[in-house]
């Protein structure tokens, strides 16, 4: 399991979990002081080892908050 206690106000938690013999994430974001329940995505990622699947899961996690929160690394041209 994967815990990031604070990235950009953002809880993310990340679990692995078993699918056929390989490993798929599960995530969830939280918000600060929000009183919903956090939703779960799951990431198929297929990955050999739990591990590489929660640092999948942690990389998508970031992604998915950079781009909700207009924080994208990318610039346009």
């Amino acid at each position: 399991m994967i815990i990031v206690s604070d990235y950009r106000n953002h809880p993310i938690e990340v679990n692995a979990v078993a699918v056929d013999g390989r490993h798929n994430a599960e995530v969830r974001i939280l918000k600060l002081f929000a009183r919903e329940k956090p939703p779960v995505e799951v990431v198929t990622c297929y990955k050999l080892t739990a591990k590489h699947a929660e640092w999948s899961g942690e990389l998508w996690a970031r992604r998915w908050v950079d781009l909700r929160a207009g924080h994208s690394d990318r610039k346009e041209d």
